[in-house]
């Protein structure tokens, strides 16, 4: 965990504050869909998932890839 005033938070009250913050962004069927998701993603082998998505690109792809979608919402 980083280590700042946030790190302050028990694991309860970050269960919750990710969820308001999912909730408030998503809507509540949303956030179902993602817990949904996430569910079934944490069953998986996060690191083969990691290696499929990302085998061919270079590290300034990644970056560049996320930069974009970050500024294009």
């Amino acid at each position: 965990m980083l280590l700042n005033e946030k790190s302050k938070f028990t694991d309860k009250e970050i269960i919750e504050k990710g969820s308001r913050v999912l909730i408030k962004e998503l809507g509540h069927s949303g956030f179902l869909r993602f817990i949904r998701y996430s569910e079934v993603i944490s069953k998986e082998d996060y690191l083969k998932i990691e290696d499929e998505i990302f085998d061919d690109l270079s590290l300034d792809e990644i970056f560049n890839n996320a930069k974009e979608h970050w500024e294009s919402r």
